[in-house]
């Protein structure tokens, strides 16, 4: 006969909001920069429950895009057991002592086992002096530091709370000596419950800017990108950061003459000065004259690594009947272009001629099956070959 109590006192908890900078680079934003990361944190003080709820606020859409929500969980564990014989003879135990602690909430479980042999020990006859005896206390539970993480899901946001629940589950078992017995285990847990919120700034990302690369090149930072001239008297902003965060002006450039409803290429040079070091981050800002405001995508340059070879990008990627495709520098010549399987088999190719652009299409004859692809494009009189990846979904 086994019986199996947790004796429970109330939870004092006391929760922190702590809101810092500090980017975690296990996620990611759409621009590819690391998430901004705000933690909760619940101190847990000693307590011998075996049921807790947790209470966290959730987070504030106004504030920003939720990415990506991680727990983390450093809850610790005391125990002591008392065992008793009911048998009528004196016998030799040995005991597993098994725990689980499992703490869930929306997206996220966590689940530790812990386990701990004690014996052999011989008890006496039920009644004689002798027939009980105690284990521990014992640090049974140590250093758990779980994790467990989830996307963006929408049970964290809003101006409410979010709750986690906690449960400790388990008892006493014979791996030896009968089972005439009985237990009783008393659980002392606290720890430090942590939850943080990774997200990204909402930014407007406009469809009017595509086609947005960068490479360093002669110790300059060339900055190219198409944009769609819907109105007349746009006029690009070309921004640039240190940290990803705080963004300065680095120059200007027109949308000039292009005639509205076209789609035209523009370039941008950055002369990096003394003080850009390591990684220095670029996006476009594109403004109308009714002030209204979009971004590009963030692309970022190391500026203590070898100059980086142009090449060429395609899009829409995953591809479909038409690619356009760009060019990290303006070309002028004949070029073949081809759609080239994995197994080196040539799918589609196009010869076209260049002269002072850097784009151009390849209408394909069919979708292509589903799979993973390259475009390799060879100017033919210099014998210089472009290759990047093409996905069909």
């Amino acid at each position: 006969m086994k019986n199996l109590y947790f004796r429970g006192i109330l939870l004092l908890a006391c929760i922190h909001l702590i809101s810092h900078s500090s980017l975690y680079a296990q996620c990611l934003c759409s621009s590819g920069l690391p998430a901004t990361a705000v933690d909760q944190t619940i101190s847990i003080s000693p307590t011998t429950a075996s049921t807790l709820t947790f209470t966290f606020q959730q987070f504030n859409p106004a504030i920003g895009n939720l990415s990506c929500v991680s727990l983390h969980d450093t809850i610790t564990g005391n125990s002591v057991t008392g065992v008793g014989n009911t048998g009528p003879d004196s016998t030799a135990f040995l005991f597993q002592l098994t725990l689980t602690n499992k703490v869930s909430g929306p997206g996220i479980t966590i689940t530790h086992v812990y386990n701990s042999i004690h014996g052999y020990d011989t008890l006496a006859p039920y009644g004689q002096p002798g027939d009980t005896i105690t284990y521990g206390p014992e640090n049974i539970i140590t250093n758990p530091n779980g994790v467990g993480s989830t996307g963006g899901n929408a049970a964290y946001l809003g101006l409410g709370t979010v709750n986690f629940t906690y449960a400790i589950n388990g008892g006493l078992i014979t791996l030896d000596g009968g089972s005439n017995y009985n237990s009783s285990i008393t659980t002392v847990i606290g720890g430090i419950m942590r939850l943080t919120y990774y997200w990204c700034p909402a930014v407007a990302l406009g469809s009017a800017i595509t086609g947005f690369s960068i490479f360093k090149k002669n110790g300059t930072i060339s900055l190219q990108w198409l944009g769609t001239n819907d109105q007349n008297d746009i006029v690009y902003e070309i921004e640039y950061s240190r940290d990803g965060e705080s963004w300065q002006t680095a120059g200007t450039v027109p949308a000039g003459s292009a005639p509205t409803g076209t789609v035209a290429q523009y370039q941008y040079q950055y002369n990096p000065s003394k003080t850009d070091v390591g990684q220095v981050y670029f996006r476009i800002k594109r403004i109308d004259p009714e002030g209204n405001i979009v971004y590009s995508v963030v692309k970022e340059v190391n500026l203590q690594q070898e100059d980086q070879r142009p090449g060429i990008q395609i899009y829409p990627n995953p591809v479909d009947r038409k690619m356009m495709i760009q060019f990290d520098e303006l070309q002028t010549g004949n070029f073949s272009l081809e759609l080239v399987s994995t197994t080196g088999q040539v799918i589609e190719r196009k010869e076209v001629q260049l002269t002072g652009t850097g784009i151009t299409s390849m209408d394909l004859s069919r979708k292509p099956a589903s799979g993973i692809y390259f475009l390799r494009a060879v100017d033919l009189a210099h014998n210089r070959q472009f290759l990047t990846k093409v996905i069909a979904n």
